[in-house]
């Protein structure tokens, strides 16, 4: 069965008005501000050791493993924060 081009083209126009009434543009808000906590930065890495000892490379390693925990936890409080802001 074949309809003819007029009906099919106000099927078509009609069924697009009907979508287009029904369209809602998304809602695009600034995202929340950031905690002032995640704004700081991770802190500088201590200098290398320049002793040969092994006690002194010990400790700066030491150093450089708490640095990188902090940070690590910052970003993970970062992400979750984030994450939480979504939902």
């Amino acid at each position: 069965m074949r309809l003819p081009p007029l009906p099919i083209a106000a099927l078509v126009v009609s069924l697009m008005t009907a979508s287009c009434a029904s369209y809602r543009p998304p809602v695009t808000a600034p995202p929340p501000p950031l905690p002032a906590e995640y704004a700081v930065r991770c802190p500088s890495p201590p200098p290398a050791a320049v002793s040969p000892e092994v006690d002194a490379v010990a400790i700066s390693l030491k150093q450089m493993y708490d640095l990188y925990g902090l940070c690590a936890g910052r970003l993970v409080d970062l992400l979750d924060y984030l994450e939480g802001a979504r939902r």
